[in-house]
């Protein structure tokens, strides 16, 4: 089963997310903090994806990626953001859904990351 860690500061939104991605046959594991996240990638080793915010309050979500592949090389990464356009810049190499996501949208960010889309 496809792991996927939940970075999002809001817990509300966190929450949602991973029964929507459990309700689509993920494991979810949840973070509210960059610094949560790091303790959770570092302990485990089934995470598969790490689904993050860009705007947390200890750290972007960029340099929480980048630490992330430090840690977990094997764990691939997609974004997620209330922000549009030129807000934040982001890989353009990464999936990034935008919030409000639609559950559609938001287990294609994740197969993306998986880089095993399923054919539409």
């Amino acid at each position: 089963m496809v792991c996927v860690l939940i970075v999002e500061d809001d817990t509300l939104l966190r929450n949602m997310t991973a029964r929507l991605l459990e309700h689509s046959g993920y494991s979810a594991v949840v973070a509210g903090s960059a610094a949560q996240a790091l303790a959770v990638a570092t302990a485990r080793t089934d995470i598969n994806v790490a689904l993050i915010d860009m705007v947390l309050p200890d750290m972007s979500g960029l340099d929480l990626a980048a630490e992330i592949r430090r840690l977990a090389p094997a764990v691939s990464i997609a974004f997620m953001s209330g922000f549009t356009g030129d807000h934040f810049k982001r890989p353009v190499s990464e999936p990034c859904v935008t919030k409000p996501f639609t559950l559609e949208a938001l287990t294609r960010a994740v197969e993306d990351a998986l880089g095993h889309r399923p054919p539409t």
